[in-house]
């Protein structure tokens, strides 16, 4: 599922551009609105739920998985990979900067906890995974990387 978006609908931008923690996540919610996974308005609910609740999606050393409720503008599932040039800070305490954006949404929570969220898991599993992302400059750095964790 992770793998097949990913690549067939070119939802990623690698090496990117992004000033703010703001900026990294429209990056991803453009990208999702480009293939109609979500209406305009998810982008406003990623970041004031962030506003709220702080920046509890950054998940993990320099990385972030933005999302919303799928009530918020969620359409069907989708995912958007953002690779930054440069880190930026999204404002936790343990686990800025962030370089790695994956935004994710889902017309209801059941529908990616069945089988999006393992793969995104194991997209995540392990420092050479995570290094190949961070280097990644091509779709086929991309595609190779992807291709390589069997249970993508």
């Amino acid at each position: 599922m992770l793998k097949k978006f990913l690549l067939e609908k070119e939802a990623f931008k690698l090496q990117a551009e992004a000033g703010t923690w703001q900026e990294a996540i429209k990056l991803g919610t453009d990208i999702l609105l480009q293939h109609d996974c979500i209406k305009p308005e998810y982008y406003d609910a990623v970041i004031q739920v962030a506003k709220e609740h702080g920046p509890y999606y950054v998940i993990a050393p320099g990385i972030a998985m933005p999302h919303a409720r799928p009530e918020t503008g969620a359409k069907t599932i989708g995912f958007a990979l953002v690779t930054l040039k440069e880190p930026v800070k999204f404002n936790h305490e343990e686990n800025d900067p962030v370089d790695i954006v994956l935004c994710i949404c889902a017309p209801d929570a059941k529908a990616l906890t069945e089988e999006g969220i393992m793969e995104v898991m194991n997209l995540f599993d392990g420092d050479e995974n995570i290094q190949a992302l961070r280097e990644a400059k091509t779709k086929s750095d991309l595609e190779n990387l992807l291709n390589s964790i069997e249970e993508l």
